[in-house]
């Protein structure tokens, strides 16, 4: 019998922060007698600083009805629908103010935050740098900048835009923990952890800080260091599946292949469609010879995700130690076919039998 090396594949770590900064408006008030537009704009901006963001929407499209040239108007509805994670509509309303007041720098930056939002990162950056061309140079710009170069894996000049950002916000801890992330990318890891730190220091209260840093622990082979982060995110939000299953990888790698399978089993419960998670558990169960129940746990990667080709070479490894050699053999080559190229080297015995 051919001794098989276990694939794993645990789930990636965000690698920065969801984007938390206020989003600007122009709450500037306009004051004209006998003009309908501007009294539906000012309680269009009176109803968006209550947060009753239908009613405001409504308001300022009664204003644009009556002024269609109003660009303010446009920049405060585009700004209500970024609230609203309406990106598309956002992105309309500011290209109709940028387009009505080309100078109107805010509107190039809430584009931009609007692009990057939608995953659009070239255009967000585009947009982002050309509202710092503009004047507006608020440490917010230079960190979505550095979020879009970040994701468009230009990590140097992410590295240099949080650096700015920092630099005009020494307290902004979501840039330390993003220009962090960026370290970890750069194999930088003594600053990696030195900026998880002071993230950390400047908010401890954030429970994905912690699994990051404990994710860089972890790549550092500081297990119980990790363990202990994972286990605060965890204090502080018990539904964060992601950190239940990062946990569970830590402890694996320890050598704590039961309460891994304890990890993992909680963050199937707390996301049922949580295939890298019966992945995992999979390789703690094979770890401990249960074969059988480890490709239980590969079956439902696999029912979850049809496309897993990790979890059907590891479920061919778990076949073949309990003589399925045809069923071991199926998997291999499934593997192959979705991308496992290590697979193929399992392929050879196949032929011999």
């Amino acid at each position: 019998m051919m001794r098989k090396i276990l694939f794993l594949v645990f789930n990636l770590l965000f690698l920065f922060t969801a984007m938390m900064a206020q989003q600007p408006k122009d709450s500037t008030l306009v004051i004209a007698k006998g003009q309908d537009a501007e009294l539906a704009y000012n309680k269009g901006l009176e109803l968006y600083s209550q947060n009753k963001y239908d009613s405001a929407i409504v308001k300022f499209t009664e204003a644009l009805k009556i002024k269609p040239d109003f660009a303010k108007a446009y920049f405060n509805r585009g700004s209500v629908r970024m609230e609203m994670k309406d990106y598309d509509g956002a992105v309309k309303d500011f290209s109709k103010a940028i387009e009505l007041d080309p100078s109107l720098a805010k509107a190039y930056f809430s584009r931009g935050y609007a692009y990057v939002r939608g995953g659009k990162y070239m255009d967000g950056l585009k947009d982002l740098q050309t509202a710092v061309e503009l004047g507006y140079k608020d440490a917010n710009a230079y960190y979505y900048i550095g979020m879009a170069q970040f994701e468009l894996g230009n990590y140097e000049a992410a590295l240099e835009a949080y650096t700015t950002a920092i630099k005009k916000n020494p307290e902004y801890d979501y840039a330390y923990n993003d220009r962090a992330s960026t370290y970890r990318m750069l194999k930088k890891y003594d600053e990696a952890l030195k900026d998880y730190n002071k993230a950390i220091e400047l908010n401890p209260s954030l429970p994905f800080y912690y699994d990051n840093r404990g994710t860089l622990k972890r790549i550092m082979k500081d297990y119980d260091g990790a363990i202990k982060d994972f286990s605060e995110a965890i204090r502080l939000d018990s539904t964060y599946y992601i950190a239940w299953n990062n946990r569970g990888r830590a402890r694996f790698l320890k050598g704590d292949y039961q309460g891994a399978i304890e990890d993992f089993k909680k963050a199937t419960e707390l996301k049922p469609d949580y295939a890298i998670a019966y992945n995992n558990m999979g390789a703690a169960l094979f770890k401990l010879k249960k074969y059988r129940q480890a490709i239980k746990a590969y079956d439902e990667a696999i029912k979850l995700d049809p496309n897993y080709g990790y979890a059907y070479a590891n479920r061919g490894n778990a076949r073949e130690l309990i003589k399925d050699f045809k069923g071991a053999c199926k998997d291999w080559q499934r593997a192959v076919s979705l991308g496992v190229k290590d697979a193929q080297s399992f392929l050879e015995s196949c032929n011999s039998r």
